[in-house]
């Protein structure tokens, strides 16, 4: 039987809400536990209201699986069923026939609080920002292997929330040691190399946005992408009639592999310029495209005062470059993804740049998010992509 743990004012509503965490200040009593087992939480009358991994040494107290009373007598089962819901989610919405790769897991989204799993053909990267997850991770790397076809799988919990409550980082291969795959992507493919690359090795969250472009691409278009990262925007609108694409991209492990994903797809007329997109400079100051992407990394870090007015100038700064650079009749995306960078902020700041520059434009539809992998059940942390297709007119005779 799991223990049972009674929780206490916003703790019992949250609960009882369906939140995924339970946070120690409101945990008012408690049976002895470990460290990521399985305990039944309980409101202020003793009643169960949903059942979670314990933790420690963080503000955390209750990973919750589930709402309801615990139906599993352990971690590992409950855990293990958690997986599957979530791999039952992505084949329901037939995101396993149509990509060989995805997110199989997206932390609060998916009730696995704390837990980040995307996995690349046969290889899963694991990003953990809990102890209780840590605890678990045996039960994870064995769920891949048996149920999600995974040979490899590569630990990276090196992100910003894994140190905000004290845990080391820490890269380390759980299974295997196939550090780089091709993936693909519609007609594209990349190269993915799980240890060196950013974050898990590949931005998912973009993929529906790098497709829709496509959309938009004419024969013959020129196409500046900035931030470019390994080239995927860009490489998307090269297979789709582009007739040159400019990438800007400053790290210089990811503008190599962009190089070599540029010949596996057979992408013959480029530019890479190595350099940081405020150093470019004249090489494409005379230059003028009828796409440009801006994909830049999350500007604003944290919510106080002065890391907004920094991340603003520099979204501002990044966004107006671009719009410089676009001739009349161009189509132009914009993104940020910071969490910090809420929606109306978003396209505020898109709003006032493009009008500094005297265009006339159009937001093409609604703001565009992640993709349906990268699940979300209310936490605003989760929904932190925004991107917007502008179309600007053609200018005026006069």
């Amino acid at each position: 039987m799991p223990a049972r743990v009674r929780v206490r004012g916003e703790g019992e509503e949250r609960a009882l809400r369906g939140s995924a965490i339970v946070y120690n200040k409101w945990v008012k009593t408690l049976t002895n536990v470990r460290l990521g087992e399985l305990v039944e939480v309980e409101d202020s009358r003793g009643s169960p209201i949903a059942c979670g991994l314990w933790e420690e040494g963080t503000p955390v107290a209750i990973r919750i699986l589930y709402q309801g009373p615990c139906i599993h007598g352990t971690a590992e089962e409950a855990l293990y069923d958690a997986l599957e819901n979530a791999l039952a989610a992505r084949e329901r919405l037939g995101i396993l026939k149509e990509y060989d790769s995805y997110r199989l897991v997206n932390s609060d989204g998916d009730m696995i609080s704390g837990l980040i799993v995307d996995v690349y053909r046969d290889v899963a990267v694991i990003q953990s920002s809990s102890p209780a997850i840590d605890a678990n991770l045996g039960v994870i790397v064995g769920f891949l292997v048996k149920e999600a076809g995974v040979e490899h799988v590569y630990e990276k919990s090196t992100q910003r929330s894994r140190a905000d409550i004290g845990l080391e980082p820490r890269r380390r291969w759980l299974r295997g040691g196939k550090s780089e795959v091709v993936i693909e992507e519609g007609a594209a493919r990349f190269y993915v190399n799980v240890v060196e690359g950013q974050k898990t090795g590949f931005f998912l969250d973009q993929r529906p946005n790098r497709l829709e472009l496509e959309r938009y691409v004419s024969e013959g278009d020129r196409v500046l992408d900035v931030f470019s990262y390994t080239g995927a925007f860009g490489i998307h609108a090269a297979i789709s009639g582009a007739r040159e694409v400019v990438f800007v991209e400053e790290d210089q492990k990811a503008a190599a592999l962009l190089v070599r994903n540029l010949k596996l797809n057979g992408v013959k007329k480029y530019r890479v310029i190595n350099k940081s997109v405020w150093e470019v400079g004249g090489e494409v100051e005379n230059d003028s495209f009828d796409i440009v992407v801006v994909d830049p990394p999350a500007f604003i870090q944290k919510g106080d005062e002065e890391s907004l007015r920094r991340g603003l100038k520099a979204y501002r700064r990044a966004y107006l470059w671009a719009a410089e650079r676009a001739s009349s009749d161009s189509i132009i995306y914009l993104s940020s993804c910071s969490y910090f960078m809420n929606r109306e902020l978003f396209v505020r700041t898109v709003n006032e740049v493009l009008s500094l520059k005297g265009w006339m434009y159009r937001i093409m539809g609604s703001l565009r998010g992640a993709g349906p992998d990268h699940v979300v059940r209310g936490e605003e942390y989760l929904d932190y992509l925004k991107g917007a297709f502008v179309k600007l007119d053609k200018k005026l005779k006069r």
